[in-house]
């Protein structure tokens, strides 16, 4: 046949396609029907003289399984003439082969997942009806425009009758062959062999045995897959079952191994889609809903199976958040009642007050009102805020601390007989003239309770964790900015791709230091402190332990400077607090003797805070902060004056055990 030919008077052929022993594919216009088609014109001298009664037998046999959208289908066969036998008329594929393809580059896991699954599709439909392939490999593979794989080339397939369980003969490509296809002894099961062999080499470039001829078959045999490690993590498991050396051990079924592929691609498309509904959207240019859909046309997921799926994505996001959320709120209450309960030690009436009211107006404001009763909530905190407000302003909360004449009655009733009569006989000294000078009794002392530990708790967690408990409370308008590349780096994290995790740390990482150097400028030394800190933090979790150190550093040379600031202002605690700070980040930063020097400055700034309270009567103030200097001085190398001081002053505090 020539080009621009017209033969049996309907069909024009146009090209040449492939030619091999058995046949020459041309590619033609069928004039009738004004469509391209295949024709594949079968060699004569290839077929013996009585193979053409049982080569119609076959076709009439695969003429079952024409139409299917994965197989190539054959329109019609013609008889033949001149040196062809026959001419097998087919649909012409406008597109390459997977072979083509293959040549480009290795495929991406979805796209290889895709066309694996069209391939076992067709398979599925040839085996139902006991037709077996026997020479499956990339050439065999074509794909339309938009990639939708076709089985092509079933003209050495072999057609099992209903007692018939193995081929005979060998057949096929070598390369591409099961290990039992040597022998001449196999069934349907060698055409999920080969489509293992294709789908590894599609992902690796690569073939899984190597060597020529009788070894690599005798790799085949021996079922070691060469160089697993360079193929997708999700898909070794799949190919280590689709290759094993033993028949019973692989996939037994098309159906199997397409169930088996198919559950990889739906928890690929789980994880594309669960990084879209927690990132909130798509891109900047499209909506959440439109991202989702390029998605599932992308994994060829049904509208049904992908709506299901990001409907549980959707309730597991919604209820992270939730669960995520009700932490944070139960970590600020805690906050906000822990400060009530020292309040009420101190018996500051009001102060324990406000801290409640912040606890109430938290609760209400993070209440979800049902049917959209935003109105319902806002009169809720109004009224809420009203209570507060009328009671703060109540002078006896005010004046609460000044105790009134029939309370102290009230308590003098309640004292036991031997303290009744202490008081009276103090009272009556009282009233005696100075001049008798009496000696009084001395007054009872409050006892203190110790508590079972007072070490001091520098806390050893991860800088992930630091991180997270850092950000909970957002007050400053730099710290939202933040928030969202904190968000991005436990995204990432959480996804398990950490390279991406740690660039987002690293990125946190130069945005506080940044932030640190405008404070700087400001003059703003709590906060300058504070960012470097965080600096640290983060490039901790991103493991940059050099730029980690020397924010440490520049942390510590602030909060020092802080510290003696505040001890100026005499505000001791404070400045205790920010030496402790200074001392950690000079610890992390592996500068031991500014460590030694801030500790020794934190127990001064604590134990002139101890004597105060000694001093006010606040014995279990007193007594919290001597042990504080305790568990610091433990840290010290030798005790400093303040140490010695605070033992004396614990000697002078009775404690109840």
């Amino acid at each position: 046949m020539q080009i621009n030919e017209q033969i049996l008077g309907k069909y024009k052929i146009e090209a040449l396609l492939g030619s091999g022993s058995f046949s020459t594919v041309f590619r033609a216009h069928e004039e009738m029907t004004d469509r391209a088609v295949a024709i594949k014109a079968l060699h004569k001298d290839s077929y013996l003289q009585g193979r053409m009664k049982y080569l119609i037998s076959e076709i009439r046999s695969m003429s079952k399984i024409w139409g299917h959208p994965n197989i190539v289908s054959i329109h019609t066969v013609e008889p033949g003439f001149d040196r062809y036998m026959a001419l097998i008329v087919m649909e012409y594929v406008e597109g390459k082969s997977l072979h083509e393809l293959m040549q480009n580059g290795v495929l991406n896991v979805t796209e290889a997942l895709n066309i694996s699954l069209d391939v076992c599709r067709g398979l599925k439909m040839a085996h139902s009806q006991k037709i077996m392939h026997r020479d499956m490999k990339p050439e065999n593979i074509l794909l339309t425009a938009d990639k939708q794989a076709k089985v092509a080339d079933f003209s050495i397939a072999r057609i099992f009758s209903d007692t018939t369980e193995f081929a005979a003969t060998m057949t096929g490509t070598r390369r591409y062959m099961a290990p039992e296809q040597h022998f001449g002894k196999y069934d349907l099961r060698v055409d999920l062999y080969t489509t293992a062999l294709i789908i590894y080499q599609a992902v690796t470039g690569r073939f899984p045995f190597s060597g020529q001829g009788q070894e690599m078959d005798t790799q085949k045999t021996s079922g070691e897959i060469e160089h697993l490690d360079s193929c997708p993590e999700l898909l070794r498991g799949f190919l280590q079952k689709a290759l094993h050396r033993e028949l019973n051990k692989r996939y037994q079924t098309a159906d199997e191994m397409y169930d088996a592929l198919n559950e990889i691609r739906q928890s690929e498309y789980v994880k594309h889609a669960s990084r879209l509904i927690n990132a909130g959207t798509g891109s900047r240019k499209t909506t959440l809903a439109e991202a989702l859909e390029r998605g599932r046309k992308t994994f060829r997921i049904s509208r049904e199976v992908a709506e299901r799926i990001n409907q549980n994505l959707f309730y597991e996001h919604q209820r992270k958040e939730i669960s995520n959320k009700n932490k944070k709120l139960v970590a600020q209450l805690n906050q906000h009642y822990d400060e009530a309960g020292r309040q009420v030690h101190a018996s500051e009436y009001p102060r324990l007050i406000s801290e409640l009211h912040k606890a109430h107006h938290l609760c209400l404001k993070e209440y979800v009102p049902q049917n959209g009763d935003t109105a319902g909530n806002a009169s809720l905190l109004e009224k809420a805020d009203n209570l507060f407000q009328h009671l703060s302003s109540w002078e006896g909360v005010r004046n609460a601390s000044a105790p009134t004449v029939d309370s102290v009655i009230a308590l003098i009733q309640k004292l036991p007989t031997n303290e009744e009569a202490l008081l009276r006989a103090w009272l009556e000294h009282e009233d005696a003239a100075v001049a008798e000078a009496p000696v009084l009794p001395p007054p009872v002392q409050p006892v203190v309770r110790a508590a079972s530990s007072y070490r001091l708790l520098i806390e050893e967690a991860s800088p992930e964790f630091l991180l997270d408990k850092i950000h909970s409370d957002i007050q400053y308008p730099h710290e939202r900015d933040a928030l969202r590349i904190y968000q991005q780096a436990v995204i990432c994290s959480q996804q398990e791709r950490r390279r991406q995790a740690n660039a987002q740390y690293k990125k946190l990482g130069a945005f506080y230091q940044k932030q640190a150097h405008a404070f700087g400028k400001e003059d703003d030394m709590e906060l300058v402190a504070n960012c470097y800190t965080r600096a640290r933090f983060a490039y901790a979790a991103a493991n940059k332990q050099r730029p980690a150190r020397k924010n440490a550093r520049n942390s510590a040379v602030y909060y020092s400077r802080l510290a003696r600031r505040l001890e100026l202002q005499r505000a001791w605690v404070e400045a205790g607090k920010a030496y402790i700070l200074s001392a950690d980040n000079y610890a992390y930063a592996n500068i031991e003797s500014q460590v030694e020097e801030c500790c020794a400055a934190a127990t001064v700034c604590y134990f002139n805070a101890a004597e105060s309270a000694y001093l006010q009567g606040d014995l279990q103030t007193a007594y919290d902060f001597c042990m504080l200097i305790v568990a610091i001085g433990e840290k010290l190398s030798s005790p400093t004056k303040a140490i010695i001081e605070t033992e004396k002053l614990l000697a002078e505090i009775p404690v109840q055990a």
